[in-house]
């Protein structure tokens, strides 16, 4: 019979949003696979990192982060993983330079984001709310231009609000007035055009369930949740 894998979860930003993915596979598995022992489960490694060279934006050394990414991304091969994912939409601005280091597969969240955005028939365009970073990376600005979306992004005044709750997540504060303002941000952009709207920082489905948004949601957690059992699991 096939092994499960091991997967490798490089996590650490934020820690909120990794034990938050670390319980979405668990019920995953109980509901997808019928998880009830402890051998039913994938064996998982995680990673924790506390990097230095980020910040509430994001990215604030972009040299100094890259050498911690390989650093916590070697330290999982060598644990026995057999793939990697990484619960920060942030984090795949350096995804290829990752997969340079290691002879394991590095699944991209964000490219399964953007497929499950091309396979929902008639959303042309998407919202997103995302790190700062992100937007000035374009993380999802590209690979949605390929598959013929078009992006709306929150205006400047309402990026620093989205940067406030994520922060205000990462430090173990979840307010019901952070949860209407990024309602009222998805209406703005509801207004611009967007017809749905991508969860792009794993902080954020902490705050927001897709049964709050006036538009579609596209939660890059659940997403990544499913494409790692889908890897894990034998078919």
């Amino acid at each position: 019979m096939e092994q499960i894998k091991t997967i490798g979860i490089l996590g650490g930003m934020g820690p909120e949003a990794t034990a938050e993915f670390y319980k979405r596979i668990l019920k995953q598995c109980q509901v997808e696979h019928n998880a009830v022992q402890d051998k039913d489960y994938p064996q998982i490694v995680i990673y924790s990192m506390a990097p230095k060279g980020s910040d509430e934006s994001g990215i604030a050394n972009r040299k100094l982060l890259l050498t911690e990414f390989i650093d916590g991304i070697i330290r999982l091969t060598v644990s026995g993983c057999d793939f990697v994912v990484l619960p920060c939409n942030t984090a795949h601005t350096f995804l290829q330079e990752l997969r340079k280091h290691i002879k394991i597969p590095v699944i991209s969240m964000t490219d399964k984001t953007v497929e499950a955005v091309a396979r929902t028939g008639g959303v042309k365009t998407v919202g997103l709310l995302a790190s700062e970073d992100s937007y000035h990376e374009e993380v999802y600005a590209k690979a949605l231009k390929k598959v013929g979306v078009r992006l709306v992004e929150p205006s400047a005044t309402d990026k620093e609000r989205i940067t406030q709750i994520i922060l205000h997540v990462m430090g173990g504060r979840i307010d019901k007035k952070d949860k209407e303002a990024l309602i009222s941000i998805i209406r703005k952009m509801e207004a611009a055009g967007a017809e749905a709207v991508i969860l792009g920082c794993t902080e954020l489905p902490l705050v927001l369930k897709a049964g709050d948004s006036p538009v579609k949601v596209y939660d890059t957690l659940d997403i990544l949740t499913e494409t790692a059992l889908k890897e894990a699991y034998p078919d």
